[in-house]
């Protein structure tokens, strides 16, 4: 019995990561930002890039993030943006490209 589940919670684990490879992902180099530092009441922290004219989220960054972005912007640093495409508008993750 131990050994079938272990089967089938492999077989998921397996068809989850398919899954995720297959996504393709999107990358972009911000060119603004709007953080969104008190939200309203139950509502998440959210940083809104920039990306080719379009705003994509990063929902509920942890504050070093949040910083990092500030500083990238007032010291000139690269803010890149990914997304997967299938969900355009929301970022996936945010790398500091320092020039």
């Amino acid at each position: 019995m131990q050994q079938h589940l272990q089967q089938i919670v492999q077989q998921v684990v397996q068809q989850v990561a398919q899954q995720v490879q297959a996504q393709p992902l999107a990358a972009g180099v911000a060119n603004g930002f709007i953080d969104i530092i008190q939200p309203l009441q139950g509502q998440p922290r959210q940083i809104f890039l920039r990306i080719n004219n379009q705003f994509r989220v990063l929902n509920n960054p942890v504050p070093q993030i949040q910083q990092q972005i500030q500083e990238a912007f007032a010291f000139g640093h690269q803010v890149i943006g990914v997304w997967d495409t299938q969900s355009p508008n929301v970022l996936r993750s945010v790398r500091i490209q320092r020039l």
